[in-house]
C-alpha cells in the first residue's frame, strides 16, 4: 500500500473507503495526500529542542493542519466516492 494513502487513511479512519476511492481516481487528491505525508515526515524530522528547529517545526505543524482542512474539504465535496 502507498505510504501517503496509509497516512491519510489513518487520519480519516471514518472515511477510509472514500479516501481510497479518491486516491485511486483523482490525481489532485493523490497530490494532496502526498503533500500531507511529506509535511508530516518533515515535522517529525524537526522535532528537537533547538529554537530554530522549533520554529520551523511549528510552521510544518500549521501547514499540516491546513492540509488536513483541505483533505477534509475534498472528502466532503465528494460524498459519493467509495460508496457501494
Amino acid at each position: 500500500m502507498n505510504q501517503c494513502l496509509k497516512v491519510v487513511q489513518e487520519r480519516f479512519t471514518h472515511m477510509r473507503d472514500r479516501v481510497t476511492h479518491l486516491f485511486e481516481h483523482e490525481e489532485s487528491f493523490r497530490d494532496l495526500c502526498e503533500d500531507y505525508e511529506a509535511c508530516i515526515a518533515a515535522a517529525a524530522r524537526l522535532e528537537s529542542p533547538s529554537m530554530a528547529s522549533n520554529a520551523l517545526h511549528n510552521e510544518y505543524v500549521a501547514l499540516q493542519l491546513r492540509l488536513e482542512r483541505e483533505l477534509l474539504r475534498y472528502l466532503e465535496e465528494h460524498p459519493e466516492a467509495g460508496n457501494p
